[in-house]
């Protein structure tokens, strides 16, 4: 614990400045971030800081500065609810309610620490079109769409759009989920994300294999059928109708090009053959996969801090009422 000239880390008067401080260059960023939006700040999105180093710029001053005001208000804080929480326990104070505003605290300190982690790790993974066709999801196993319910505003722009989903994890068991604009999918605490982000339709072919497995895929897109890996390169026109050029690995045992017309059937290099079934428009929706490794952390700190706070409403009741 500091003591003597070191005192003043854990002093109010500390944290009254670094909490002046913070409020004064934060409002300093916001001015200077709407003045640069479409210059030094076009990189910068979210709460993502990559873009603020992606180069330092003397217009993000205000941010660099905030760092080390952060890690000391941090710091005073610590030292300040330590002194506090061993002042009282010291003096035999065990009721709960008398550390009430040191659990605010502590909430506090972990809210600050996952701006930090959710702001340097995070970041955005790969879009993913899901269709009716099982699709890898990264970070949730495979999803597939069964259902997509659109309302629009009377322009014709959509208001609300809800997806349900099947996902189906590692170990194959299959969940239904619901997606919407402002509902994602989410796993570990809200680690990881995917985010619908665009809805509509796209052209989907319908592949079979004589091994009797069935699978859909959009442009880009591929799959195991008849024990190889058969990816959908791009759909084209044909006398017999829409066609679909696939790569998979040929008798042979190259991987290759070729074009499969409807009904017709290419040969695998296990010996199977896949067919193209069908090509139709259906509904799809476009997930965006985000890492969020701070919300566990601003989660934890909600937790925390609603705990303090309901330690600490019956002494503000208390002090409402009056002698």
């Amino acid at each position: 614990m500091p003591s003597g000239r070191f005192r003043w880390l854990r002093s109010q008067g500390l944290g009254l400045v670094c909490g002046f401080a913070t409020v004064l260059l934060l409002a300093i960023g916001s001015v200077v971030l709407t003045a640069t939006r479409d210059g030094a700040s076009a990189s910068v999105g979210l709460d993502d800081l990559h873009g603020f180093f992606a180069p330092p710029r003397l217009a993000h001053v205000w941010l660099y500065l905030l760092f080390p005001v952060a890690a000391l208000y941090a710091l005073n804080t610590i030292l300040a609810t330590w002194d506090t929480v061993g002042r009282k326990w010291r003096a035999g104070l065990r009721a709960p309610t008398a550390y009430a505003a040191s659990i605010v605290h502590v909430g506090f300190l972990l809210a600050l620490a996952g701006h930090g982690v959710g702001s340097f790790l995070g970041g955005d993974g790969p879009a993913v079109l899901v269709a009716s066709g099982w699709q890898e999801v990264p970070g949730f196993g495979e999803a597939r769409l069964v259902s997509l319910d659109v309302t629009t505003l009377p322009g014709g722009m959509p208001r609300e759009a809800w997806a349900r989903l099947e996902v189906r994890g590692e170990g194959g068991a299959v969940a239904e989920r619901t997606v919407g604009y402002n509902v994602p999918l989410s796993s570990g605490a809200g680690a990881r994300l995917a985010l619908l982000s665009d809805q509509g339709r796209a052209w989907v072919a319908h592949l079979a294999s004589s091994a009797g497995e069935t699978c859909a895929l959009a442009e880009g897109q591929a799959c195991a059928l008849g024990g190889e890996r058969v990816e959908l390169v791009r759909l084209v026109d044909s006398p017999r109708g829409p066609a679909a050029v696939v790569r998979s690995r040929a008798p042979g045992g190259a991987e290759e090009e070729r074009a499969l017309l409807p009904g017709g059937e290419l040969p695998l290099a296990s010996g199977k053959v896949v067919q193209l079934a069908t090509v139709a428009s259906e509904p799809a929706i476009v997930l965006r996969t985000r890492e969020t490794p701070g919300n566990p952390w601003a989660l934890a700190a909600s937790v925390v801090i609603a705990i303090g706070i309901a330690l600490l409403w019956p002494k503000l009741l208390r002090g409402r009422a009056g002698p």
